[in-house]
């Protein structure tokens, strides 16, 4: 019997919905076909083996070497915890001999496990169907079955495509948590969610939310976080100088960069802050809507070098502070958008996540959706102390309104034409808390000057 009185799922950002788990504990994993129940209970089971505790693992449908191929692209190597004795995988029979299946498994129990996932419950529950007697009978097996072994119990069932609702008879309260897996077709792309039903003892306050299984990340729920759960924001990253001084932010800010739309506007940003990461030890992560990631790096390459930079020098300095990304936002729907971004950020571990082009992600849906999935996530970002800067053009007043009223910093850059046929640039900075300003071009060259002159002077320290 296991020791372990508390269990962590071992799900990113599912461990923030429910908490950990005070066992004995029965957690109902349910969903579509292909939604990634096994990816979840593979999941908890192996980040549990990783902790040294054992898994039991029964299935009547999986293929053991195919199962433990696919995990393992997902960062999941079950081969090399059942090799260390933390993993027991156990394929049984599909019967309607329901008493059988229950005697092995008593058996199995006898080894000693601190979690038992059965995939799937389903198959267990159908034969038995037409018999009220013999339904009770199993249920009470399986409401009984974690305080036997004295562990995490995680049970697998399947949802007929299209539908929600469980019809599994009173399985949903055997369980002391019950978490749907779910596909939706947003703008003919699929989306998956995920929907914590009940959880006893945890105070759920997102019911739904979306989730993505990636490679070498596996199954990642990103939960938006509420307000209590908001970490004080970070430390002071510090800009390049100016004649009153040096530029401060904070890490956890929101900025945006919004440029008239021509050609190339806006590639000193990524300047601003590549001087940014390289002053205070950080990295950037760039995002692009518009341009490949190659083209965008060789932008920056070319600016740095009109400063006078060597090829050498500049290399050094993205290599070492920067890293771009290219997503075409119409390839795929609003949550997949969203959720293959946080994907991202996650692997990657940015500091600094840049976004570049956001107008076009601001047309892709109604912009009600759009504001809503974007205020989630920059909360999350926000939460993670990532500061975003987003960058633009401005298109719509009203939607440039809206973002800037949930951002700690927005400068407008606004192109004017004199009558001469000469153009002026004016900068409107709004920051949270203080009186909007509007500073002359001539102000963003100094700035632009200092950074420049501050990774000359740091690329020959390197």
């Amino acid at each position: 019997m296991g020791s372990v009185r508390r269990l962590s799922l071992g799900v990113p950002g599912l461990d923030r919905l429910i908490g950990e788990v005070e066992v004995p504990y029965t957690l109902l994993v349910a969903g579509h076909p292909g939604a990634g129940k096994t990816t979840l209970a593979s999941t908890v089971c192996y980040a549990n083996a990783v902790q040294g505790r054992r898994c039991l693992y029964i299935t009547f449908y999986e293929d053991r070497e195919k199962l433990f191929r696919f995990m393992k692209r997902l960062g999941l190597d079950l081969e090399s915890a059942e090799s260390r004795g933390l993993l027991r995988f156990v394929r049984l029979p599909q019967t309607i001999d329901v008493n059988a299946v229950v005697g092995e498994v008593n058996k199995l129990l006898t080894e000693g496990f601190d979690v038992v996932v059965v995939d799937s419950v389903t198959a267990l529950l159908e034969p038995v169907k037409e018999s009220a007697e013999r339904r009770a009978w199993l249920l009470n097996y399986f409401y009984q079955l974690p305080a036997v072994f004295g562990g995490l119990l995680i049970l697998v069932a399947e949802l007929p495509y299209g539908e929600e609702k469980l019809g599994l008879g009173s399985v949903e309260f055997v369980a002391d948590a019950t978490i749907l897996l779910k596909h939706r077709i947003e703008d003919s792309f699929l989306a998956r969610l995920i929907e914590v039903r009940k959880a006893r003892g945890a105070p759920v306050h997102v019911a739904e939310t979306h989730f993505t299984i990636a490679e070498g990340a596996g199954l990642m729920v990103f939960a938006p976080p509420v307000l209590a759960d908001l970490p004080p924001e970070g430390r002071d990253i510090i800009l390049c100088e100016t004649a009153e001084g040096a530029i401060r932010i904070r890490g956890g800010f929101i900025v945006n960069l919004f440029y008239p739309p021509e050609p190339g506007a806006g590639i000193d940003a990524l300047i601003w802050a590549l001087a940014a990461a390289v002053r205070n030890g950080m990295k950037v992560l760039v995002v692009s809507y518009t341009r490949p990631a190659p083209v965008l790096r060789e932008a920056v390459e070319r600016r740095l070098a009109e400063y006078g930079l060597s090829g050498e020098e500049i290399s050094r300095l993205i290599d070492r502070h920067m890293e771009f990304v290219a997503l075409n936002p119409f390839a795929h729907s609003l949550t997949q958008l969203v959720a293959r971004e946080l994907t991202i950020i996650e692997q990657r571990k940015p500091d600094i996540v840049l976004f570049w082009g956001v107008h076009l992600p601001r047309g892709s849906d109604g912009y009600v959706a759009v504001l809503k999935e974007l205020f989630n996530e920059l909360m999350y970002l926000k939460s993670r102390g990532i500061t975003v800067v987003r960058v633009g053009p401005c298109l719509d007043e009203e939607v440039c309104n809206a973002e800037t009223s949930i951002s700690d910093l927005t400068a407008r850059f606004v192109r004017e034409f004199r009558e001469d046929g000469s153009a002026q640039t004016k900068i409107y900075f709004y920051e949270r808390f203080e009186e909007p300003r509007m500073f002359p071009s001539s102000v963003v060259s100094e700035f632009m000057k200092r950074c420049v002159e501050m990774l000359r002077e740091y690329s020959k320290k390197v």
